[in-house]
């Protein structure tokens, strides 16, 4: 990912879940200056981005920070591909892979279990009142 993504991801961050809910965005340059955000582009138009931390964060595992997929091309794999990506950069490294997910984000919970992650725990409230960030895990190796 470069700069010159920002403005396409940022659409794509406020057409999606959590964030329309939360009404947040996403600050891709920290990433972007770390080499931890990646962009998947098809015919010059960004389909979808990843961000995430490779070397173990958390008990012996990465983290995913962001994903994220143009309703244009929503339900076309997109998310999956970015989402090997980011397992397959991450083995390298580390044994595990966690990600939260919010209570609310039906959408987000049955794609993360297609993946082969599993829910492990729950923050409750921890970033919106009456909801919970759930914990999700995968073994890598």
């Amino acid at each position: 990912m470069t700069r010159t993504h920002i403005p396409a991801c940022a659409e794509i961050v406020a057409s999606s879940e959590p964030w329309k809910t939360l009404r947040e965005s996403v600050d891709f340059l920290p990433s972007i200056k770390n080499k931890q955000a990646f962009v998947a582009v098809i015919e010059g138009a960004v389909a979808g981005f990843v961000v995430f931390t490779p070397e173990p964060v958390f008990a012996r595992g990465g983290y995913l920070r962001a994903i994220g997929v143009s309703p244009a091309v929503r339900g076309l794999g997109f998310g999956s591909l970015l989402m090997a990506f980011a397992e397959r950069m991450t083995a390298k490294t580390a044994t595990n892979f966690y990600l939260c997910v919010s209570s609310f984000n039906k959408e987000g919970q049955a794609f993360y279990k297609k993946c082969g992650y599993r829910k492990v725990g729950s923050l409750e409230g921890l970033i919106k009142k009456g909801s919970s960030e759930y914990i999700y895990w995968k073994k890598l190796k």
